[in-house]
């Protein structure tokens, strides 16, 4: 019976994990990332970047069952306000960010910021955003992560 069992299920099993389609994992830093980046990353959080944002790291993970992704960028000085105007912060929950797609990327240095102000929100279609801006290096740095939930 087991056998007969195994039989059937391992070519259905074969058959479905085949026909699922992944992306590619993708990692940018400094200016190989484009507008098409921050435009994904609007579409996906809602977050506007202030004209003269600079990135530094982003990360697509596409090969998985779920995409993710994460991205740092530094806001130009004078515009915190302006990107605090964002949802996330305006309306999103304050608590410290947990979810950390871009952690193991060697650009990716949360633990480092000072004077952090964290946001999250719950996205529609099951997605979630944690964006935390915080001082590094006298500079204003923005951390943001994106994935379903």
């Amino acid at each position: 019976m087991n056998r007969m069992v195994g039989f059937f299920y391992m070519p259905l099993l074969l058959c479905i994990t085949s026909c699922l389609e992944f992306g590619q994992d993708l990692e940018l830093t400094g200016s190989d990332i484009t507008d098409k980046e921050f435009q994904d990353v609007k579409a996906r959080t809602g977050i506007d970047f202030p004209k003269g944002t600079k990135s530094i790291g982003y990360y697509f993970m596409g090969s998985g069952i779920d995409d993710a992704l994460s991205i740092r960028v530094s806001i130009p000085e004078g515009t915190k306000d302006e990107f605090l105007k964002n949802e996330i912060f305006q309306n999103g929950n304050k608590s410290k960010a947990s979810i950390q797609i871009g952690r193991s990327r060697s650009w990716w240095k949360l633990d480092e910021l000072q004077d952090r102000i964290d946001g999250s929100s719950q996205l529609p279609k099951g997605r979630y955003a944690e964006c935390t801006l915080g001082k590094e290096e006298g500079n204003w740095v923005a951390y943001i992560s994106w994935m379903p939930t």
